[in-house]
């Protein structure tokens, strides 16, 4: 037979109210008893957790792992940040190591500087690299230190181990110092050990001077130290310019061929003396 609309339920009706609270109570009437008789509803309960148990865990599940990956990430974020300090901080201590390292450097300039200033009769003046000559056919320096320092036109110039060249244009604030390696620039030497006298030539090497018009019985030796010799007015006497370092006989030449390594580190200057003899008047440039 066809369900039609008189078989229906009338949910509206109160008689369909109050049979539906009817049943509610008897339910849970029946549910206190047997929970009351045997504790059913314990068992229930625990056949539930075990049987829901499962799906708990796949539900829970996402939320575990977004909650791990961010722990991760905020792990991961930290150890990036500490890792940025300790680089951040290690690097100002190695600039400060460097720092010290400097001064000491420095100070050791200037100590063994001191131990080489001239002895009375000479004014002496302390000066700094400013400028280099980039130009490799030229080596020439600029010191800070000019005519307003007292600075004179054609005095010598030392570094802690000797003779570096000559001053050969003074400005107001500055100087310009030819140094002996220029190939424009000659210096009188001699041998400390034996006096023999000769003149030391630049050619364009930092490692090298030359000395030319020693005849081939001439006494030198390698290692034979050349000092200035005060000869033409310029350099004072006796201070340090090279070591001999090589000696060819040229066969038919009547002179030797003779190089010599400047005792002055000549590639890397940094603070000089300003040598000048307080009565003396030095050549014109």
């Amino acid at each position: 037979m066809p369900f039609t609309q008189k078989n229906t339920i009338d949910r509206s009706n109160p008689n369909y109210s109050g049979l539906r609270i009817i049943l509610i109570f008897i339910l849970s009437s029946g549910m206190m008893y047997l929970d009351f008789q045997g504790n059913y509803t314990d068992r229930l309960r625990s056949y539930l957790s075990v049987t829901l148990l499962p799906i708990q865990v796949a539900a829970n599940a996402p939320k575990k792992i977004i909650n791990n990956l961010k722990n991760k990430l905020n792990d991961r974020e930290s150890i990036l940040t500490e890792n940025q300090l300790l680089k951040k901080e290690n690097i100002q201590l190695y600039s400060k190591v460097q720092q010290t390292y400097k001064l000491e450097a420095e100070n050791k300039r200037l100590f063994e500087l001191l131990k080489a200033k001239p002895e009375d009769g000479k004014n002496f003046i302390f000066a700094d690299i400013i400028s280099v000559n980039q130009d490799r056919d030229k080596h020439q320096i600029i010191i800070n230190k000019g005519s307003m320092d007292g600075i004179d036109l054609g005095a010598a110039i030392a570094d802690s181990k000797g003779i570096i060249g000559h001053i050969f244009r003074d400005q107001v604030l500055a100087s310009e110092v030819l140094l002996i390696s220029d190939p424009e620039h000659g210096i009188p030497i001699e041998i400390a050990r034996n006096g023999l006298r000769a003149i030391a030539i630049g050619i364009g090497s930092y490692d090298e001077i030359i000395l030319n018009n020693l005849p081939n019985n001439s006494d030198i030796k390698i290692n034979d130290v050349l000092i200035t010799s005060g000869l033409g007015g310029r350099y004072p006497e006796g201070y340090p310019v090279a070591i001999i370092s090589n000696i060819e006989r040229v066969k038919g030449d009547s002179y030797l061929s003779i190089g010599a390594k400047p005792i002055a580190n000549l590639k890397n200057i940094n603070e000089v003396l300003v040598i000048q003899d307080i009565k003396k008047n030095y050549p014109n440039e």
